[in-house]
């Protein structure tokens, strides 16, 4: 027999059980999901690193901030994720920062990346890309991630201005994404691009991209540079290099772009090569005002029911004759309405398409679109152009007899 005072020690006891018993083993029809804080590490300009910086040989002015940054990501793979915040500052990143799952980077107001072009060592040359999706632990290995099973969850957001200076390094990307998945870009100013993307983006499904701005560029030599480029791992057509991909050719699903400004670009969104049969599905444009490109603004390439609606797009190529405010070839029944274009030559093309080059081996891709995509297609404004009406090529000649004029609602 137990005694008074033993039986009135023990009730809290076996309350505090019941509770964590309930925590551990939820009730099945009312369960209960436990996740773990994850934490936030403040940076600043003047942090160090976080494994301790006298182990590295090539920690210098050049490459302090890259080292910094680095090796927080590092941490937070080992710790499952996390946030990274950094303060109002410059920072100067010279070679590739990995980053991995469930890891968002906040820009607060103030905070300006720059892509550094030196390394201060003869050990290695500055990298070509500032952030890529991928592991670290990952990312020095071959054919590692398939389809969209790579990295996930993961969100770089900027807060009042928060700046990523390219500083015109040619051929260098911002932001190179492939086989990832839950991907949300907001609020961020990308600029001065030489060739190279802002946004690499491939292999990856539900990605947002939203309220940032995208500016500046140097002539490539191409003149199809995009600011966003929606691609396919593809080593056949040589577009995206990292070998950490298992180059599947696979597409992007689930993208959407809206409330952007593109301005003084050779492209603002596009797809200037195709895997065949791989078709980019469910991408829509929503909202956004495309500015002085020098080539086609958008450019459609094997995309499957895009969405392209409510955007403003003006000043194509100084409206030089034959230049379009929307490419497409290889389309498949796409929703394009309630746009307008202004200082366009055309605001719109349809027509089938070969690679050349790289990737010249797969076949001509040419367009289905429904009698209801033309009808809403006819939803689209033009102001000061030279053709006021869709051209619809459904051979693969540009000025073929069998040319389709639609024309656009008064």
């Amino acid at each position: 027999m137990l005694h008074k005072n033993t039986t009135r020690k023990m009730i809290p006891l076996l309350l505090l059980i019941v509770l964590l018993v309930g925590v551990i083993i939820p009730n099945q029809n009312n369960p209960v999901t436990v996740q773990a804080k994850s934490k936030v590490y403040k940076i600043t300009t003047k942090t160090k690193p976080c494994d301790k910086s006298e182990k590295y040989s090539t920690y210098n002015k050049y490459t302090k901030h890259y080292y910094v940054l680095l090796s927080y990501l590092k941490k937070l793979e080992k710790e499952g994720g996390g946030t990274l915040e950094l303060a109002k500052g410059s920072y100067t990143i010279s070679n590739t920062l990995y980053v991995p799952s469930n890891v968002t980077i906040k820009l607060k107001n103030g905070v300006k990346i720059i892509k550094g072009t030196k390394s201060g060592t003869s050990k290695f040359a500055a990298s070509k890309s500032i952030f890529q999706f991928c592991s670290y632990t990952k990312s020095s290995k071959e054919g590692v991630y398939k389809k969209y099973k790579g990295e996930k969850n993961i969100s770089i957001i900027g807060e009042g201005t928060a700046i990523i200076d390219l500083k015109y390094d040619e051929d260098t990307v911002g932001i190179m994404m492939c086989h990832n998945s839950n991907v949300k870009i907001t609020g961020i100013t990308f600029q001065n691009m030489h060739g190279g993307h802002f946004i690499e983006m491939d292999a990856s499904k539900d990605v947002v991209v939203e309220k940032c701005t995208f500016k500046n560029h140097k002539d490539s030599g191409k003149n199809n540079k995009e600011a966003i480029n929606l691609d396919t791992p593809d080593e056949n057509t040589n577009g995206f290099h990292a070998d950490w991909s298992s180059y599947d050719k696979t597409a992007n699903l689930n993208v959407t772009i809206s409330n952007c400004t593109f301005k003084n670009l050779e492209r603002s969104i596009g797809t200037h090569k195709y895997s065949q049969n791989k078709l980019h599905t469910n991408v829509q444009i929503i909202n956004n005002t495309i500015t002085n490109c020098d080539q086609d603004a958008i450019r459609v390439m094997n995309w499957k029911e895009p969405i392209i609606k409510g955007n403003t797009i003006t000043n194509v190529g100084d409206k030089k004759a034959g230049l379009r405010a929307i490419l497409m070839s290889g389309v498949s029944d796409p929703q394009i309405y309630d746009n307008i274009f202004k200082k366009v030559s055309r605001p719109i093309q349809i027509m089938p398409w070969k690679n050349t080059d790289f990737g010249e081996e797969y076949d001509i891709i040419f367009n289905s679109i429904s009698d209801a995509c033309i009808e809403i297609m006819k939803r689209n404004v033009l102001i000061d152009g030279d053709e006021y009406f869709i051209r619809y090529n459904k051979e693969y000649n540009e000025f073929s007899k069998n040319t389709d004029k639609i024309p656009l609602n008064p």
